[in-house]
């Protein structure tokens, strides 16, 4: 199956180079940001399509800096909203197959049951209204579309906290870590995993795709260290109003999918088998 990755050098993007061809998927181009695959330009959506003429579009562009989206509500838009649907129309009249992520940002975090496909969203940050956006209007433009809600991805060429955090830990750095906030960490090699079955199968619609279970940033920091061999880590647990973070974020946006178990495609295991499978990458990339 010949497939187009957009968004190819970030988190996300860099696994699903990494994983589809092992899952016998021919990469026939992969962009790896604004510069040379801007998902909200028509002539260069149109021009890949056309040069390279997929069977499936995997769409990992985004625009990920949830504090920025804050202070540049209309390029976060662009990208997160009117992009996904400009791939979604156009993969639609091509009759070409779509797989775009979104996030468990487009909920405001406050149930204290877990959210599955049929709950209400109700993001509280402009990133998030933005990925909302760009959900409901890539299933309405192509009504075999996919969309695989993640979050908490951690992995290669991540600069968020997660990402960063296996690095500064054995450099010895000091680590300031939300106690509070409950997340689901996802290392990105088991969702471009997931993915490729996801891509093959004739599901379509909306999925949620985040490891089981949930912890806090600081007890995930303190495993991450402990399963690492990093004893004298030096962690500090506090509060999420201690970080002074610009965008609100959701509490405990914790994601259950029913829709992946009842197309028989499977979920994603606990986190910490995520820890210990993210780790082995390391040693044997």
């Amino acid at each position: 199956m010949k497939a187009v990755i957009f968004g190819a050098g970030g988190l996300l993007g860099t696994a699903l180079s990494q994983v589809l061809p092992k899952e016998g998927y021919s990469i026939v181009a992969a962009f790896a940001g604004r510069a040379d695959g801007d998902i909200a330009d028509e002539e260069i959506v149109a021009r890949a399509f056309a040069e390279h003429r997929p069977d499936i579009v995997f769409n990992a562009a985004a625009f990920t800096d949830v504090d920025g989206a804050e202070d540049q509500p209309e390029a976060s838009f662009r990208t997160n909203a009117l992009g996904p649907e400009l791939l979604a129309r156009t993969s639609a009249a091509a009759g070409v197959r779509l797989l775009h992520y979104s996030t468990d940002f487009v909920f405001d975090g406050e149930s204290p049951s877990p959210y599955d496909e049929l709950s209400p969203a109700l993001p509280l940050s402009v990133y998030g209204k933005g990925k909302r956006e760009g959900e409901q209007r890539a299933l309405a433009a192509h009504p075999g579309a996919q969309v695989l809600r993640v979050g908490c991805l951690y992995g290669r060429n991540g600069r968020n906290f997660p990402s960063t955090l296996l690095r500064r830990l054995r450099a010895g750095e000091g680590i300031r870590a939300d106690d509070e906030r409950r997340v689901s960490p996802t290392w990105a090699g088991e969702v471009a995993t997931l993915s490729a079955r996801l891509g093959r199968s004739t599901a379509a619609g909306l999925f949620h795709g985040t490891a089981a279970g949930d912890t806090t940033w600081a007890a995930f920091a303190r495993f991450l260290a402990e399963t690492a061999g990093i004893p004298d880590a030096s962690i500090e647990a506090v509060s999420g109003t201690a970080l002074k973070l610009k965008a609100a974020r959701p509490r405990r946006a914790i994601l259950v999918s029913r829709r992946l178990s009842e197309a028989g495609l499977g979920t994603l295991p606990d986190w910490r088998s995520h820890v210990r499978a993210y780790l082995a990458s390391e040693v044997n990339p």
